[in-house]
């Protein structure tokens, strides 16, 4: 998550310098594209060389996940016997308090190492990803990575704020529009919860991502139009769920930092993109992704299955 972030920061303002200046057209797109995957490339083979003498990055995030999911379990239990006696005693809630800092200290660090290991993969394998500018034809590449986005903005209650956007059951095609940031505490329960929206400025703003992955290679349309056969959706919901229960740690509880676990609805009306969302699986906790586009449900088996839909 840190990666995208970083990686947004300096396209969005490479980006709002040039269009300033020049109207963009289609040699000037590449010749900024071209710019942004200088710039970047620096900063990653900077950093990556900084990093060299570190230890492996990928066991480094595993250990903190398993660390993580340990005072999680501890937390689960002082609050299960707090659902259960109807309160705590003053030393169970300062050791509740205790192991929340530790939970997002462990996910700092975690957040560190994701973001070396992603650099490190970038500066030795640079032609495995490429810049898109973001606009209605690549909305879809933005959905890719919902779940994996936390705002650098906070809430006006003090709270993060995630990449959100409408729910279109219909299949109608999304926009950019569509997209806001919600406050991590609108699926709270009542009594703390919050509805803040922000609008999510997309305007001038490019995405780094891994080239090879098919479905971020069609606009956003052509991706819509491969999806809308019947054939095809029965298929995509079969595969889908055979990882039913099964975690996904690409995408964590902001509040947890746990991997979200893959859930079908109970009501639906088979209609893909109104079907399955990731839920955290922390006692009591409302934390969920809906996966309700294309290009997520594509991101998901591209995590668990190393293909998309297509």
């Amino acid at each position: 998550m840190g990666f995208i972030e970083a990686i947004f920061s300096a396209g969005a303002i490479v980006m709002k310098a040039i269009r300033t200046v020049n109207q963009i057209t289609k040699t000037v797109h590449q010749v900024t594209k071209n710019y942004i995957n200088n710039i970047v490339d620096e900063r990653f083979q900077e950093r990556a060389k900084e990093n060299q003498t570190a230890p492996s990055p990928t066991p480094v995030t595993v250990n903190i996940q398993i660390d993580i999911k340990k005072i999680d379990l501890e937390e689960t239990e002082l609050e299960k016997k707090r659902a259960r006696d109807g309160l705590l005693k003053r030393t169970d809630l300062e050791k509740l308090e205790e192991l929340k800092k530790q939970s997002d200290d462990q996910f700092e660090q975690w957040q560190k190492a994701k973001t070396q290991e992603v650099v490190a993969e970038q500066a030795k394998n640079p032609d495995a990803y490429e810049t898109s500018f973001l606009n209605n034809d690549k909305a879809h590449i933005l959905q890719f990575h919902m779940g994996q986005v936390v705002l650098e903005k906070r809430c006006g209650c003090g709270r993060p704020m995630f990449l959100q956007h409408k729910n279109r059951p219909d299949g109608s095609l999304f926009m950019l529009n569509d997209f806001f940031g919600s406050c991590i505490g609108y699926y709270n329960h009542p009594n703390t919860q919050c509805k803040g929206t922000q609008k999510f400025g997309t305007q001038d703003i490019s995405l780094m991502h891994k080239a090879n992955v098919f479905e971020l290679k069609l606009s956003n349309l052509e991706l819509h139009k491969s999806f809308a056969p019947r054939p095809v959706q029965i298929m995509v919901i079969d595969r889908v769920r055979e990882h039913l229960k099964v975690e996904n740690s690409d995408v964590l509880c902001p509040i947890h930092h746990v991997p979200m676990v893959l859930r079908e609805k109970r009501n639906h009306l088979d209609v893909v993109v109104d079907m399955f969302y990731l839920q955290c699986p922390h006692f009591g906790c409302q934390q969920l992704v809906k996966l309700k586009s294309v290009a997520q449900i594509a991101a998901f088996l591209h995590h668990k299955e190393g293909r998309g839909i297509l």
